[in-house]
């Protein structure tokens, strides 16, 4: 007969009880054993009862030094995750994994503490382990670890790490990453100015405006990765700004979006709804008549912009140095869509930026603003070509918006 094994509660012997634990739970019951495990670490990380005590448990029950190295990572589904998904990461982690101390699911991502015997080689193993559960169950893991600490720290590094997974918001892919590497951003002052000047282009219906300060804008973003709630409460304020300058029936849709911008998963989503958004509402706002240019020409006028001042600027530099196209035919599709050669097009931006700095009340001798507009050192030239435009020489300009601001403005004389 076989002769079963009892545990007597014995108020008067401690010692022996808690041996007769340790024989029953631990020593013969294999089972129970990583139940027994996990839940004490949890216990510890989590704050639960005497914690203190539970570690204490867990390092005597398991023979573990309180100061022990161990390598701390986090794995997360990239997207929406059930629980059959963690149990999937965590059957390839200790598949991959051949010194694990623990791991089990935790919220929404699974924890791994592992031992020193593999810590050098947690990087290498969770791109392993990504590779398989992206091949098998078309899972996306995004996992970010510690360097090595000791397993008494793991509250405060769990709590770092599962921060850290947040900042999947700014990654175009899934990965593997360390902590250290994490830039971890702050809030910052200088995007909400942006937003006067997004909304005025947009209005306006200013395409090429919008599309330039919507690029600062993300970019900036991008840069200074706020935490992720933070970021969202800027798109918000964008995207409000954005939908103001449409036309007043379409309101209601567009303050659906705001659902979008509030749920959205990623950074890169989210850009791109309100990217979409803007860029409908700046082409429903383009005044009527003003001209719809090809991407090549966009571009030349954008360079033309930014180079206005640069004596080398000419249809053949443009050409050759930086669009690499045919001269004669970048000469013949400018003349096309904007009725005037490139010349022209040229010599009226330099004298209406002339004219803006003479008006402007600055010192600038008229050879310096000959300079700022691209004529060098032929001031003589440039006195020229400003009184065939106007009909005056800029000094004789400049004297008249000195006498009579007021009545002055941008327009042609």
């Amino acid at each position: 007969m076989r002769q079963e094994k009892v545990f007597s509660h014995n108020p008067c012997n401690t010692e022996e009880n808690n041996n007769d634990f340790r024989r029953l739970v631990l020593d013969d019951t294999d089972i129970v054993k990583p139940i027994l495990k996990e839940r004490l670490l949890r216990d510890y990380m989590f704050g639960r009862g005497d914690c203190e005590e539970a570690f204490k448990l867990f390092c005597n029950a398991f023979s573990v030094k309180s100061d022990a190295p161990v390598c701390v990572a986090v794995a997360k589904p990239k997207d929406a995750n059930s629980y059959d998904e963690l149990v999937y990461i965590i059957n390839a982690i200790e598949k991959y994994f051949g010194d694990i101390v623990i791991c089990t699911s935790i919220f929404d991502c699974v924890l791994v503490i592992i031992g020193e015997k593999e810590a050098d080689n947690t990087e290498q193993i969770l791109l392993t382990v990504t590779d398989f559960v992206k091949t098998n169950y078309k899972i996306d893991l995004f996992s970010v670890y510690s360097n090595v600490v000791p397993i008494c720290d793991i509250p405060e590094v769990f709590a770092r790490l599962k921060g850290c997974t947040e900042y999947l918001f700014y990654h175009e892919s899934a990965g593997v990453i360390c902590e250290n590497l994490i830039r971890t951003g702050s809030d910052s002052n200088v995007l909400a100015p942006k937003y006067i000047g997004i909304e005025n282009a947009v209005k306006s219906g200013n395409e090429q405006k919008t599309e330039i300060l919507l690029s600062e804008f993300f970019n900036t973003l991008e840069r200074d990765a706020p935490p992720p709630a933070v970021a969202k409460t800027y798109c918000l304020g964008l995207y409000v700004c954005i939908i103001r300058c449409c036309e007043a029936e379409k309101m209601d849709i567009y303050m659906r979006g705001i659902v979008s911008i509030q749920e959205g998963k990623s950074f890169r989503q989210i850009k791109n709804f309100i990217i979409t958004q803007a860029m409908e509402i700046v082409h429903n706002n383009t005044p009527k008549g003003v001209a719809v240019y090809s991407s090549l020409i966009k571009d030349t006028m954008r360079i033309i912009d930014e180079n206005i001042g640069n004596e080398r600027l000419s249809l053949r530099w443009i050409a050759g140095s930086i669009l690499y196209t045919n001269v004669d035919y970048l000469g013949k599709v400018f003349k096309k869509e904007t009725g005037m050669n490139f010349s022209h097009y040229v010599m009226e931006k330099r004298m209406e930026l002339a004219k803006d700095l003479i008006m402007g009340g600055k010192k600038d001798r008229i050879y310096e603003v000959a300079e700022k507009v691209g004529y060098g050192s032929n001031s003589q030239y440039f006195s020229q070509v400003f009184k065939k435009y106007t009909g005056i020489s800029p000094l004789e300009y400049k004297e008249i918006t000195r006498l009579s601001p007021t009545k002055q403005n941008n327009k042609r004389i």
